[in-house]
């Protein structure tokens, strides 16, 4: 539908031109109204059908990505072992990313073992110490006040030696929480990937961690948009919430339908080359600015296949006018028997040239036509043309 507003518009553009350049007589040099000075504005076909000209649907290059990021962060107290993965690489739930190393894990073990040995010993010597302090409490049968103090004494010792058995066992306690703390991260000394979807970054020195402190970014697949780009000089040509059609570049009846849901004018890239994203119009030396579709449904695409975005939702493939002779419907004119044909310029002077109708294409309201070659210059129709009239064209003078 935006195709025949844009091509009603250009032939409304084309009449006024051509009504003010015949009536006004200002190309010819300022006759007014007389048939032998009135010039008629005539183009050729294949700038009227775009193939030599700037004029053509948008169309833009796009490439399918995850709707969101998931950053794996990495311990800033532990040394990395092993990096399992590339930029790029596809991975799903479970694939091991990265490891640490245990070396110093089983060492400290290793020492926490001892320390417990030690809080052991220390436990049992105070048990001993118990059992003889006991045995001279147990002792002392009278009750003076000798007696007493001795006693007192004795049991003061025996629940100091208590208390001491309390806090080496709170020590060993403390010392296998330790050990179990290592012990996990032993056996978790692998990281894996916690969603489905392709590895974009990996941070190091000469690649810095994100802002939220990420080692590894990983772009998810479970929910698929497509990204494009845009240059600085067409950006206008788009809006949030425009519908697109998506179409594959290997089979062109393959299509997805999406909308427009952000262009990202803050995230200018500057000198990008265009093969990859852009238009057909795109200047490889402009700022450029993503844009991303959301998809209506996903199901055959996959993540970084690359994509054509065409603005409007239409199931018929984009016409190409370079395989063949084409024109508007707006530019046939027809006889009062309802043949076909075209004015067209004959050594400077407009003509009716008869032509034949092909096939009609709705959607880009475009017959197919012989009779005429892409390099037969054509006027609009008005129906106080007449064969005769001096013809005019941007061509003269070259």
């Amino acid at each position: 539908m935006k195709k025949k507003v844009i091509a009603i518009v250009l032939a409304a553009i084309i009449a006024a031109a051509g009504i003010f350049v015949w009536k006004s007589g200002i190309i010819s040099g300022g006759a007014t109204g007389s048939d032998d000075s009135a010039e008629v504005y005539v183009m050729s076909l294949s700038d009227i059908m775009g193939t030599n000209s700037g004029y053509s649907t948008n169309v833009f290059m796009g490439v399918v990505e995850g709707q969101e990021s998931t950053g794996i962060t990495k311990s800033s107290d532990r040394e990395l072992d092993q990096l399992f993965v590339s930029e790029g690489d596809t991975v799903t739930v479970g694939t091991p990313l990265f490891s640490y190393k245990t070396d110093s894990l089983v060492a400290e073990n290793t020492q926490y073992g001892f320390e417990i040995e030690g809080y052991n010993l220390s436990i049992a010597d105070y048990n001993n110490d118990i059992t003889k302090t006991q045995a001279e409490l147990d002792k002392i049968k009278g009750n003076t006040d000798e007696d007493k103090t001795k006693k007192e004494e004795l049991t003061n010792q025996i629940n100091s030696l208590n208390t001491d058995i309390a806090i080496a066992q709170n020590n060993i306690e403390m010392v296998n929480a330790k050990i179990e703390a290592n012990n996990n991260k032993i056996a978790n000394s692998t990281v894996t990937s916690t969603v489905d979807g392709t590895i974009t970054k990996i941070a190091d020195d000469t690649n810095p961690y994100t802002t939220d402190g990420s080692f590894i970014t990983i772009l998810a697949s479970k929910e698929m948009r497509v990204k494009g780009q845009i240059n600085e000089q067409n950006v206008w040509a788009i809006n949030v919430d425009e519908p697109v059609t998506l179409r594959s570049r290997v089979d062109s009846s393959q299509t997805w339908k999406g909308t427009i849901t952000k262009i990202d004018t803050e995230s200018k890239q500057e000198n990008n080359d265009s093969s990859y994203y852009g238009g057909g119009s795109s200047d490889s030396n402009s700022t450029k600015y993503p844009f991303y579709i959301t998809l209506e449904d996903s199901e055959g695409l996959m993540m970084g296949q690359h994509l054509y975005i065409e603005l409007g939702q239409t199931d018929a493939p984009e016409m190409d006018f370079t395989d063949g002779t084409y024109l508007y419907d707006y530019y046939i004119a027809y006889d009062e028997d309802g043949n076909p044909f075209v004015w067209a310029d004959n050594k400077g002077h407009l003509t009716k040239v008869s032509i034949e109708l092909g096939d009609y294409y709705e959607e880009q309201m475009v017959y197919s036509v012989s009779g005429i070659d892409n390099d037969t210059l054509i006027a609009f129709p008005m129906e106080d043309y007449s064969e005769g009239m001096k013809t005019v064209s941007e061509y003269e003078g070259e």
